[in-house]
């Protein structure tokens, strides 16, 4: 599988991320890093735990961690989740069914991750 399709597969928009990284091995090294990176497990998990704060976090990581990688299927969830949680918007918290986002994000990262670790299993 080559990265091209790898982004293909989950969603991904290549040629943002090639826009983004201008480099194919820089984009391989960061998106097989992703595999270890806590904040999506952290953000599933706070918002189960109710501790709002650090899925606030969690969110804003993972937002910025999937728009630098071009991964708007995560990145969208994690963005709404994150302006949901914000101190202040309590209007958008009340009006957001933040459990039915976190389902979408528990998907969809699960579905990159698989996918990531195939296009890590065919190199």
């Amino acid at each position: 599988m080559t990265l091209e399709e790898l982004y293909a597969q989950i969603g991904g928009d290549y040629a943002e991320a090639i826009g983004r990284l201008r480099m194919e091995k820089l984009i391989d090294r960061f998106i097989l890093k992703f595999l270890d990176d806590p904040a999506s497990n952290a953000l599933i998990e706070s918002w189960a735990a109710g501790d709002d704060r650090a899925a606030f976090d969690a969110a804003h990581t993972v937002k910025g961690v999937c728009a630098n990688l071009a991964l708007p299927r995560l990145a969208g969830p994690a963005d709404k989740i994150t302006e949901a949680l914000r101190e202040g918007n309590d209007a958008l918290r009340a009006s957001t069914d933040i459990d039915a986002l976190i389902a979408e994000f528990t998907a969809e990262y699960k579905m990159t991750i698989e996918g990531i670790e195939a296009y890590k299993a065919s190199k």
